[in-house]
């Protein structure tokens, strides 16, 4: 299932990102708002911690705006958006 899963994923290569920020739920959801329809939480981690998912773009631009803004924000290292929409298309695959 492991190998299945891993091979699945490498279509998406690409296709989105993820990014921690030092922020709680509903928090981030008010970050995230001016681009709720390509980014979105992906996991809850603790009070003061969110990761977000969603196309590359949107996802540079909320770096870019958390930056300016001195929120410190940190990309994840993966070019894929899990726990999203984006996972859908996996579905066929496994």
């Amino acid at each position: 299932i492991a190998a299945l899963r891993s091979q699945a994923l490498r279509t998406l290569s690409g296709t989105g990102g993820m990014a921690s920020l030092p922020l709680g739920p509903e928090h981030t959801t008010e970050l995230i708002a001016p681009w709720a329809d390509q980014l979105s939480i992906a996991a809850h981690n603790g009070p003061h911690t969110t990761v977000i998912a969603g196309d590359t773009n949107a996802l540079n631009q909320l770096l870019t705006h958390c930056e300016n803004n001195e929120i410190r924000a940190r990309r994840i290292d993966v070019d894929y958006a899990s726990h999203t929409h984006h996972i859908d298309t996996l579905k066929t695959h496994l």
